[in-house]
């Protein structure tokens, strides 16, 4: 696996907490999951997502 495909694996897997962390915010479906650990989960995901993407340029 070269370092475009880990990249690309990784934004994507930034993106799916940074998706999960806002449903459980801004629907409160996910009652198992607490709001602090929601917005960590949206933090965390959207500035992993936004650092793979700026590598995914820099590598192209």
């Amino acid at each position: 696996m070269n370092e475009k495909n880990r990249t690309l694996l990784s934004s994507v897997s930034g993106l799916a907490l940074c998706i999960l962390g806002g449903y459980r915010i801004f629907t409160n479906n996910l009652e198992a999951m607490s709001i602090l650990v929601a917005y960590i989960f949206l933090i965390c995901g959207f500035i992993g997502f936004v650092s793979c993407v700026i590598k995914l340029f820099r590598i192209s």
